[in-house]
């Protein structure tokens, strides 16, 4: 009897001590499922899946399975779980490690980026790079960690860009923000046709550019040893997209200049032409600027002094060479100068192969005038 007692008693005790394990477990998990939601929302999906493992286990899931289903080692999950069990939720959390302390502090990498920043008029490569850490600061790295040094002192392998010291900032601003709104303000309300205008040259050795090829092979471009020179002079009216250009031999003066303008004015057969161009010598001859101020069909207005950027044919002139002429080469002047003239008439014929880039050059002057809140008017010839 007594022993029947007491097996009662052992009974009844196991059973009100899994009763109460299972309830301590269903407030573990609850609160492991709330830390879950907020470790989600932070992004953080290696403490998820720690959590997840933990709630497996206290459902009493098999390690091994807890393992497999997480592609982690049995070990791992052990591991976990006594962390767990230790400090709760916090022990799950990744410490952060303890690593050897870096070569340079903060200020070095400061003085770092201020001397490369600083002096810009020679090229930096990571040799040099080393070569200057060394001497400052007597730390040796190895040549090919430097570029990720460099990019965490927030610099990059970039090309350098010519800036032209003798530009007059406040007369390109004046000829932005006030010459040019008022000449198109004016002009277009008088019914004059607005040409920017330039000249540019082609080599008959072409320019070499990147490409697509075998891998592992030179794209080899057959040069035949002769330096020729095409002259080009062309105008290009923004938003119309209409360009007219002539070439030539020849070099680029005065009295070739005048006979371009006689061509473009039979072209268009327009009462009115004003031309915008840039400060060559010849464009400003005495006896050239005597004869159109005669004229009362033509008007040419200059660009600020070194301001080529305010040129859209600029960008045209990179499209056509790009488009046209990179990796090519041509065995006489006379062969470059047939080439171009195939070329460039079935460009006019086709302008919306080359509409989409001059367009920026059209957004961007409107933003010029709409900036200073003046209207960008357009005449009728353009679309």
């Amino acid at each position: 009897m007594n022993s029947v007692n007491i097996s009662v008693r052992f009974f009844s005790t196991n059973l009100w001590n899994l009763t109460e394990m299972d309830y301590l477990n269903k407030n573990k998990i609850k609160e492991l499922r709330n830390a879950i939601k907020k470790f989600k929302k932070n992004g953080d999906v290696d403490m998820v899946i720690r959590i997840k493992a933990i709630i497996a286990y206290l459902t009493n899931k098999p390690v091994e399975k807890i393992a497999d289903y997480y592609d982690v080692s049995t070990r791992t999950v052990r591991r976990w779980i006594r962390d767990y069990e230790r400090n709760g939720i916090d022990g799950l959390i990744i410490k952060a490690r303890e690593g050897r302390p870096p070569k340079l502090n903060q200020d070095d990498l400061d003085q770092l980026k201020m001397m490369i920043t600083e002096d810009q008029e020679r090229v930096w490569v990571a040799r040099h790079v080393y070569q200057l850490i060394v001497n400052l600061f007597s730390v040796i790295y190895s040549v090919k960690y430097l570029p990720e040094l460099l990019k965490k002192i927030e610099l990059s392998f970039h090309k350098a860009v010519h800036y032209l010291v003798k530009r007059n900032e406040e007369k390109r601003s004046e000829w932005i923000k006030e010459r040019l709104p008022k000449i198109y303000e004016t002009h277009i309300k008088e019914g004059w046709r607005i040409f920017f205008q330039d000249e540019v040259g082609f080599q008959t050795e072409g320019t070499l550019s990147y490409s697509w090829g075998p891998v592992g092979e030179d794209i080899v471009v057959k040069n035949y040893g002769r330096h020729g020179r095409v002259n080009l002079i062309g105008v290009y009216e923004v938003g119309s997209g209409e360009f007219f250009y002539r070439t030539t031999f020849l070099r680029g003066n005065a009295l070739r200049f005048k006979r371009f303008l006689c061509c473009l004015k039979r072209k268009f057969r327009t009462d009115k032409i004003l031309i915008i161009a840039d400060n060559a010598s010849f464009h400003k001859a005495k006896w050239f600027t005597k004869w159109w101020q005669g004229l009362n069909w033509l008007r040419i207005e200059f660009l600020p002094p070194y301001s080529p950027d305010f040129n859209p044919i600029e960008r045209l002139w990179k499209w056509i060479k790009k488009e046209y002429v990179h990796n090519q080469c041509w065995s006489s002047k006379e062969k470059l100068r047939e080439y171009l003239e195939e070329k460039l008439s079935g460009m006019i014929k086709n302008k919306q192969l080359y509409i989409g880039t001059m367009k920026r050059e059209l957004l961007r002057l409107k933003s010029a005038f709409d900036n200073f809140k003046i209207p960008f008017i357009w005449n009728e010839h353009l679309i």
